[in-house]
């Protein structure tokens, strides 16, 4: 396959001017993430045609991406004065000025970027973040909406915009932008920071939950109103719950419904999260696998230094089973840990 991909590209080489040629061998080498590969090939190209603005762009990118940002820019330079009326050389050179701490000229770059192609959603979402970086939080607001408004699904504008709306105290805006942020991007890092601090304002649509090392951020596990039936928006995350935990050598599920003035109610939506469970995933099914605690009181929980109470909630978290095979009843011994967990918390009030 990689043999038919370099045929291909030879045979566009040979039928295009340098221009183009270089742009598909750039672009190629960049895809690939073969920056040193890339860098070979154009220092080939430099020094027969040293001046070539083409050549020099993605010189100084491959540069960029092997983060050497000073040996970098003069290139970059170097491919604008060359070629000045390309908007993405205008934003690359910004990217290199900002490696270097030249704010004024990063900033300068973005926007000429943007003269000369106001759809040049890069340059939209760096320079937001210019603006970010230097306070000025409607000038970085503004951006980032320009640039969603161009691709809704872009990761740092739509973080960024829910960041910039926290520090503006616009409550509401804010919840509604981790809401949009989650929605698009579910898991990694910066999902559990949004499901954090979507927490913090007593919005637990998402919730982080501690695996062992592991963290997974999933949807509210939710029933249908006033019974133990899962409703089927529970269900993706149950499964992702399911299949993280089944594919661990070792460990015990344990599952903790809170529900405020109704025990047996309680009682029963452990059970139906167990059930599901245990009928998805076969591994599960062994003893020691899931226990399930349930309590009549709220859960108290501390989120971004905010202490909050929620009246109906599930929990979960891993124990180890060689301590949860020292109890007697499958049920007894998970209520106990969830004891402990919840008279510390009571203690700390």
């Amino acid at each position: 396959m990689a043999r038919i991909t370099l045929t291909l590209l030879g045979i566009v080489f040979f039928l295009s001017g340098c221009g183009v040629k270089y742009n598909i061998q750039g672009e190629y080498y960049m895809q690939q993430g073969d920056f040193g590969g890339g860098r070979q090939a154009f220092e080939k190209v430099l020094k027969k045609d040293p001046t070539n603005p083409t050549a020099l762009h993605f010189y100084g990118r491959f540069l960029l991406a092997q983060n050497r940002a000073k040996a970098a820019l003069p290139y970059l330079e170097k491919a604008v004065a060359g070629n000045p009326g390309d908007s993405s050389y205008h934003f690359w050179l910004g990217v290199a000025y900002g490696e270097n701490g030249a704010r004024g000229k990063e900033r300068e770059s973005y926007q000429e970027a943007l003269r000369l192609d106001k759809q040049n959603v890069q340059a939209l979402t760096y320079l937001g973040n210019s603006f970010l970086q230097g306070g000025e939080l409607e000038k970085g607001l503004t951006s980032y909406q320009r640039a969603l408004e161009i691709w809704p699904e872009n990761s740092q504008a739509l973080y960024n915009r829910a960041l910039i709306l926290r520090k503006l105290n616009r409550e509401s805006e804010e919840r509604q932008a981790w809401l949009l942020y989650l929605q698009s991007f579910p898991d990694g890092v910066f999902a559990q920071l949004a499901t954090d601090r979507l927490n913090s304002l007593e919005d637990f649509s998402y919730r982080n939950y501690q695996l062992g090392l592991r963290t997974l951020t999933l949807t509210e596990i939710g029933f249908l109103p006033l019974s133990a039936t899962l409703s089927a928006a529970a269900l993706p995350s149950l499964d992702l719950l399911g299949g993280t935990v089944a594919a661990m050598e070792k460990g015990t599920l344990q599952i903790v419904v809170y529900q405020q003035n109704n025990l047996q109610l309680a009682k029963m939506r452990a059970m139906s999260i167990r059930d599901y469970l245990e009928s998805q995933f076969p591994k599960l099914q062994v003893p020691s696998r899931i226990r399930i605690s349930w309590f009549d009181v709220p859960e108290e929980i501390t989120v971004l230094d905010k202490k909050l109470v929620r009246k109906e909630s599930v929990q979960f978290f891993l124990s180890d089973i060689g301590k949860s095979k020292q109890g007697a009843g499958k049920e007894g011994v998970a209520k106990e840990e969830a004891k402990t967990i919840s008279q510390k918390k009571t203690r700390m009030k």
